[in-house]
């Protein structure tokens, strides 16, 4: 019997477990009580009489308190591994999918490295789970031990690290999980197998949490006909939403709105009102939700500003560029970026000179820079599995250097815009020109030598376009990019802190999607959302997840509540919330993709820009929505209508709050509202008089939409 890969003793470690197995059965079934109610979380084993869990030493075989180091010199990293046993794994559940983490008496959080998981021979109803305690931990008496597979929580269970005693109060609620005895016997199961689309309301609401601006009662009633697969080709097939071409104007805003210009004019044409508004409408609307929310992903990698493109028709191809996502591989979407001119002026590659010694021009390294370590490869070397590779003194390894900025800033030298037609002359430095790409002006390129990653030398003498292939090339084939995309496009659509496990799958999936192929991003989403770690009907585990940011929660809860909208006036929720679509603040996002959770060692991504402000803005929004109406903002079109909620549907349980509750806990909380929150919202809506059904049902939404647990994409 196999615990973990040895490469020695492994079967004298082998037989020893079994051995004290036997021995620790005993304990575990020591005398008869009620067998279990296999549920699906999984279930860490404790003493019958406590919390404390059945664990050992898995070199020595004894129990707790557990020595901080090994005291048998058989691996590397003397760390002490314990032997944890649990119930409700699934088949095939192994270390990539299980983590383990442990919290002491002052609230700190360490990760336990799982290195086995498996059946137990001859008790194929519970697993054995193999983990190494972290650097850092020291004499910490008591901790609480928790598993999570997938999303899911198990229960903590208490150890004695160094000694016993002393640690966090159990968890409220808290009880012994001693094994069940007799051992429970495989019994068939009377439920039909699923059919093979077969997919849950509550799963595909996640789902399209994940792969859409929200869900709606037609979209999840098509998931469930054709499953999660079949949905997502039907996107990809979609139609394209389109942004509008717009015509450019001049640079002066006094010559292009001049004195008696109607009263929008400046905001129609130097502003990304129009954009904005064509984002909403989209995201809306939109048959193509899933290629939408995707490049609205992408546009907060990639990122480009209002800030400094200060025209609609600058932008709009830089945007529409991103929604064609589906029909590019990765390395092509890089390509079109680069001389894409909202890129190029945005971030300085445009009109970037060759070095000049004699006037001092050295070529400007500011797309070079954001390339590598915001776009593509970030500053410090990855494993596969986007964790930190160490060097020998346990130090992140940096995957540039200067030299390395310096070359590539030296390949983006010699662009320019393109001429405006009907002119077809290339100069030194063309006229600004957002409408089609960058083109090369070659006297202007540096053919010099220049030191890319990973020491590669491009020779001198090449053409500019030459040197932009290979580089990117460079770029595209570095081993960062797969886990560097990979994990921020999985905190984009479905959780801030994946598991290791999870960003390596993806990342597998980019660096061949099966045929070979690197890049593809079609076969990425696809991995992303359909991976095991994604899916599921709920995920307890505190740090899954995501916090919905503006745009997302102001858009979920309108698609969700099927509510009339011509998406005038959003724009204002969501600028007050710190997403003003299209202005990101700097190239770094509204938010960086490292923002941890203050207090924690949890990434939150989005709660960098939740203030107390934009708490209450959130509150606010739900508020207007439910007992007011979002009106569309002074300038919009006599046409426009804002934003109304239709309540009927909602009313037809108002005369039973508890029904109503359940209702609206599908649609919006796909089933895990807490009995906590559910009492205080059922007893809420009692409190109104039953003969006001509209107001019964304004109540149960308020508080339900306005609540943490909703506010929180799990």
């Amino acid at each position: 019997m196999k615990i973990y890969s040895l490469r020695r003793r492994r079967n004298i470690q082998s037989f020893a477990f079994a051995l004290c197995l036997c021995l620790t059965l005993s304990l575990l079934c020591a005398a008869p009580r009620p067998a279990y109610a296999f549920a699906n979380p999984p279930l860490l084993l404790s003493e019958a009489t406590s919390t404390r869990a059945i664990a050992l030493d898995s070199l020595t075989w004894q129990r707790e308190p557990f020595p901080l180091t090994q005291t048998v010199p058989m691996f590397a990293g003397q760390r002490t591994r314990l032997t944890f046993f649990a119930m409700n794994l699934q088949t095939g559940d192994d270390a990539s999918v299980v983590t383990a983490d442990a919290e002491d008496a002052a609230q700190r959080r360490f990760a336990l490295t799982v290195e086995y998981v498996g059946v137990v021979p001859g008790y194929e109803w519970m697993s054995a789970v193999v983990v190494k305690l972290a650097d850092g931990m020291n004499d910490l008496g008591d901790v609480l031990v928790q598993l999570k597979v997938r999303g899911v929580a198990s229960n903590r269970v208490r150890v004695g690290l160094g000694r016993v005693g002393g640690g966090l109060p159990d968890d409220t609620g808290s009880v012994p999980t001693p094994a069940p005895y007799p051992a429970p016997t495989p019994t068939p199961s009377a439920t039909p197998a699923p059919a093979p689309n077969s997919v849950s309301m509550p799963d595909a609401t996640r789902f399209l949490e994940q792969a859409s601006f929200g869900p709606t009662a037609t979209s999840v009633s098509r998931v469930q006909a054709i499953g999660f697969r079949a949905f997502i080709d039907e996107q990809f097939a979609a139609t394209a939403s389109a942004y509008p071409n717009l015509p450019a104007f001049p640079s002066d805003s006094n010559v292009g709105c001049p004195t008696g210009s109607d009263a929008n004019c400046f905001r129609d044409n130097y502003t990304m009102y129009p954009l904005q508004m064509r984002f909403f409408q989209n995201a809306l609307a939109g048959q193509d939700q899933l290629r939408q929310r995707v490049a609205f992903a992408l546009s907060q990698i990639f990122v480009v500003s209002g800030i400094d493109i200060q025209q609609p028709s600058s932008m709009s191809p830089y945007q529409q560029l991103l929604t064609q996502w589906p029909e590019k591989n990765f390395r092509q979407l890089m390509y079109d970026i680069t001389l894409n001119p909202a890129m190029g002026r945005y971030l300085d590659m445009v009109n970037n000179d060759k070095p000049n010694p004699t006037s001092g021009i050295e070529p400007n390294e500011n797309y070079a820079r954001e390339l590598l370590q915001l776009f593509t490869v970030g500053v410090n070397k990855l494993n596969q599995d986007g964790t930190l590779q160490l060097d020998a003194q346990g130090r992140p390894i940096p995957t540039y250097d200067q030299d390395m900025v310096e070359g590539f800033a030296h390949v983006f030298t010699g662009w320019t815009y393109a001429p405006i037609p009907p002119s077809t002359v290339v100069n030194r430095r063309n006229a600004s020109y957002y409408l089609a790409p960058m083109v090369v002006y070659p006297s202007n390129h540096d053919t010099g030598t220049k030191e890319l990653l990973d020491g590669v030398m491009l020779p001198a003498g090449q053409t500019a376009d030459k040197d932009l292939n290979d580089a990117l090339d460079n770029i595209f084939n570095h081993p960062n990019v797969a886990p560097f995309i990979s994990k921020q496009l999985i905190q984009h659509l479905v959780t801030s802190n994946p598991s290791p496990a999870y960003v390596g799958r993806v990342a597998a999936v980019f660096n061949n999607n099966g045929a070979g192929v690197r890049g593809d991003l079609k076969a990425v989403v696809r991995a992303i959302l359909l991976d095991a770690e994604a899916r599921g009907d709920a995920k307890t585990d505190q740090t899954y997840g995501r916090l919905r940011e503006p745009v997302q929660f102001v858009l979920n809860t309108l698609r969700t509540l099927s509510a009339a909208s011509d998406g005038y006036g959003l724009l204002d929720q969501t600028r007050g919330m710190g997403q003003n679509v299209f202005y990101s603040p700097s190239v770094f996002n509204f938010y960086p993709p490292n923002y941890k959770i203050p207090g924690t060692e949890a990434l939150g991504p989005q709660f960098a820009i939740q203030t107390t402000a934009v708490a209450l803005a959130r509150v606010n929004f739900v508020n207007t929505i439910v007992f007011s109406r979002i009106s569309p903002p002074s300038g919009s079109p006599p046409s426009a209508i804002g934003t109304d909620l239709d309540f009927s549907r909602w009313q037809a349980w108002a005369n039973d709050p508890a029904k109503l509750v359940d209702e609206l806990d599908k649609v919006l909380t796909h089933g895990v509202l807490s009995p906590a929150t559910r009492g205080v919202v059922t007893q809420a809506v009692t409190s109104v008089p039953a003969t006001n059904t509209k107001l019964r049902a304004q109540t149960a939404i308020y508080l339900i939409a306005s609540s943490s647990q909703y506010q929180v994409q799990r």
